[in-house]
């Protein structure tokens, strides 16, 4: 008779625990899968390749830069997202043969990601983008003499690699890397095409939309 007049108080001791848990359990909010992004970055410039033009672009000379970025995807399931990114590349100091100028990129992709799993919040990526690229080349001097300012569109496109990281409910933290190519960058008035590379170093954040 002692152990049956026991059990219920064992038994309402653990739905007393089971309750303490759950009301301190972490809330999980529901995502739509759509998210929001912004991203910062630094730039590491390859110089710019006139393919059309003979001469030694060893002696050129490309600074680097920073970058700002927005965007904003969608989270299909819990492998695939896609998203469509905006990105500014600050001046950099352009020198080549006594030519100097100021350049400066923006670009416009459309990106696919692959999630290879989540281990501990940790979710690493490789993705994909392909859109256009418009770049300047501000306050041009040629051996002293000032001769304007020349800019263009062209074919824009990146691979990536990175790491997602978990920070509450609806935030994560994204740490990256992108390889950018901008392709045949048309700056019209008789001048060539070119094509530029750049490394870029970047992080940021994701919000997901409840």
């Amino acid at each position: 008779m002692g152990g049956s007049l026991l059990a219920p108080s064992a038994r309402a001791a653990d739905l007393d625990g089971a309750d303490d848990l759950l009301a301190n359990a972490p809330v999980i909010e529901d995502s739509t899968g759509w998210y929001l992004r912004g991203d910062v970055g630094y730039v590491v410039n390859e110089t710019p390749d006139w393919s059309s033009l003979n001469f030694d672009s060893a002696a050129a000379d490309l600074g680097d830069a920073w970058l700002l970025g927005i965007g904003g995807g969608f989270k299909l399931n819990d492998w695939l997202r896609l998203d469509l990114t905006a990105d500014y590349r600050t001046e950099a100091d352009y020198g080549s043969a006594g030519l100097s100028a100021d350049f400066s990129a923006a670009t416009f992709l459309a990106n696919a990601y692959i999630d290879l799993g989540t281990w501990n919040g940790f979710t690493p990526y490789l993705g994909a983008g392909v859109g256009a690229g418009f770049a300047s080349f501000d306050n041009v001097d040629f051996n002293g003499s000032r001769i304007g300012d020349a800019d263009g569109w062209g074919l824009a496109w990146g691979v990536m690699a990175g790491v997602s990281v978990s920070l509450g409910p609806n935030w994560l933290l994204d740490v990256g890397y992108r390889y950018l190519s901008l392709d045949g960058i048309d700056l019209g008035n008789g001048l060539p095409d070119f094509d530029q590379r750049a490394h870029e170093i970047r992080i940021g954040a994701r919000y997901l939309i409840n």
